[in-house]
């Protein structure tokens, strides 16, 4: 899966490592600071992780320029998460959660208009998976409801993006499991978030939510790599 990531031959090959190496590292390193009180030191760890591997889609540009599009909206769809990490990482205030809200669902819109290209009719099992996300979403929407007060609309509207993401992410045949199953483990990071700020929070909260959000970008980025590169 990786190989296509990094095996060009255009002199590139050791910088895309080492992006990818140090974003990977920098997800591994906030592990450790996540527990410690809000300061500028743990917002910039939060968001070293994806605003580092954004530039990897980039560095196929000048070997690969035709998939220019895909690669600009892909690196786009890391540097709106790497803003959304920002904005959640400063406080809880809601102005601060709305434009990590935000954010997010701009990544998730530019991420389906990466997806549009190739997407084609699902399989039955990917139906499947589908039908199963938008219920277990709808049920958790319903149970979070009285809880949301005012912000009933963005979050509403949130689920209904990642739901149309998950489902394009399901329906590009030529893609890998790993799209579809990075797509789905985004939603249930957020879905966890959700739950952390409007319910209560529960135990290894922090790191459920990091680690399963760090795994589903990792795994839209390779797989959308491998979709965009030729051989």
């Amino acid at each position: 899966m990786l190989d296509p990531v990094f095996s060009v031959g255009d002199g590139l090959d050791g910088l895309r490592v080492a992006i990818a190496a140090l974003a990977l590292a920098a997800s591994v390193a906030y592990f450790g600071v996540m527990q410690l009180p809000r300061s500028a030191a743990r917002t910039l760890a939060k968001t070293l992780c994806f605003s580092t591997l954004s530039f990897l889609p980039l560095t196929f540009l000048l070997a690969y320029p035709e998939p220019l599009a895909g690669l600009i909206a892909l690196s786009l769809a890391l540097v709106l998460s790497a803003l959304g990490d920002m904005f959640l990482a400063l406080g809880e205030e809601r102005r601060l959660f709305v434009a990590g809200l935000s954010s997010f669902l701009m990544a998730h819109v530019v991420y389906v208009a990466g997806f549009i290209p190739f997407i084609a009719a699902p399989s039955v099992e990917a139906l499947v998976v589908m039908l199963a996300c938008g219920a277990a979403a709808l049920g958790l929407v319903a149970w979070l409801w009285p809880r949301l007060g005012g912000l009933r609309l963005p979050v509403l509207a949130y689920f209904g993006i990642i739901m149309v993401m998950v489902a394009g992410s399901l329906s590009v045949p030529m893609a890998s499991p790993w799209l579809g199953a990075g797509a789905v483990i985004f939603a249930v990071s957020d879905s966890l978030i959700a739950v952390r700020k409007f319910m209560s929070p529960f135990p290894f909260a922090n790191e459920l939510v990091w680690g399963t959000y760090v795994v589903a970008q990792f795994l839209i980025t390779a797989s959308m790599l491998e979709i965009l590169l030729p051989g």
